[in-house]
């Protein structure tokens, strides 16, 4: 024991503490939880006017213009609605979807008049164009129920040389379907089709691009165009094959690349689709199988066509299984 007045040693001991724990997360605010509820509905059309029916609170996130472009970021593709039938003197509307998504034909068909043919059809908007001189091409959004008449090119539309195809697209993907700016390009040819010329219209700008040609001699078809990547790509028969006429919407460049040898030249069996990589492909019919084909760089970094698969429709019809 101590004697008094002393104090006994203690050792002065001390908890050790680790790094302070971070505050709990907050929880979301409740408009906010909502958006991320309703940003998950179905893309479908009936998707967001039906929910727009709940109350005022949720009509007024689904009619927010920040909400909607959310929406088609967060699904990408839009479904399709439904396809335009070329005829005579009308282009009818066929819809794809069922009720209540079903988009009626009457509400998306026009009349067409001076003969007018589509020639193409992308991103919600239709192009037509008159058979005759002066040219005129027709925008339609049958969404938005507007049209845009334009006066093609005049160097391409003075007698020496005639529009037999085109394309309309809108300007960017990310803007998506609700931009109100477009860009149409029209493919060109003179009397002999030994040169094609391509040149492009932008509605920001309200002018015609320079017109870009090449040498070629090729037979004029109303193939539509395909887009791959930031090109717009088109099939153009050529002697005994058939190339694919590539437009580049940046650099305004236009190449020519061939077919593999080994392609029959009926370019009826023939379709440029986008490969797996987004890259240039396209697709050989030959009676009961089809052959996908794709450009990808060999070892020396030079592009060239790949048979990417064969598919046999015998083989996918024997392993189908029956209802």
């Amino acid at each position: 024991m101590s004697t008094r007045g002393e104090m006994s040693p203690r050792r002065c001991r001390r908890r050790r503490t680790g790094p302070p724990s971070p505050p709990p997360a907050s929880l979301p605010d409740a408009d906010d939880l909502l958006r991320e509820i309703l940003l998950r509905l179905p893309p479908r059309p009936s998707s967001l006017p039906r929910a727009s029916l709940v109350c005022k609170r949720w009509r007024s996130i689904v009619s927010d213009p920040q909400f909607q472009r959310r929406f088609r970021a967060h699904h990408g593709k839009p479904p399709l609605l439904g396809f335009f039938l070329d005829n005579p003197f009308s282009c009818p509307f066929v819809p794809m979807l069922d009720p209540p998504d079903r988009i009626p034909g009457a509400r998306f068909s026009m009349p067409l008049y001076e003969s007018n043919r589509i020639i193409d059809c992308r991103h919600g908007l239709v192009l037509f164009l008159s058979p005759w001189p002066p040219r005129r091409l027709l925008v339609w959004d049958p969404v938005a129920r507007e049209q845009r008449r334009l006066i093609s090119p005049p160097e391409l539309d003075i007698g020496q040389m005639f529009i037999f195809n085109g394309a309309v697209l809108r300007p960017a993907r990310g803007q998506g379907c609700s931009s109100g700016h477009f860009r149409v390009a029209v493919v060109a040819r003179d009397r002999a089709c030994t040169r094609v010329s391509v040149c492009l219209y932008s509605s920001e700008t309200g002018i015609w691009s320079n017109i870009k040609s090449l040498q070629l001699n090729f037979l004029p078809v109303e193939q539509t165009s395909t887009l791959i990547g930031n090109s717009l790509c088109w099939l153009l028969p050529v002697r005994r094959q058939n190339v694919i006429l590539e437009f580049d919407l940046d650099k305004h460049t236009l190449t020519v690349t061939e077919l593999p040898a080994p392609i029959e030249p009926n370019y009826k069996k023939l379709w440029i689709v986008p490969a797996e990589d987004g890259g240039l492909g396209f697709i050989h019919l030959s009676q009961f199988h089809a052959k996908l084909w794709k450009r990808e760089p060999d070892s020396d970094g030079l592009a060239v066509w790949v048979l990417d698969r064969a598919i046999e429709f015998e083989q996918l019809a024997t392993e189908t299984p029956s209802l």
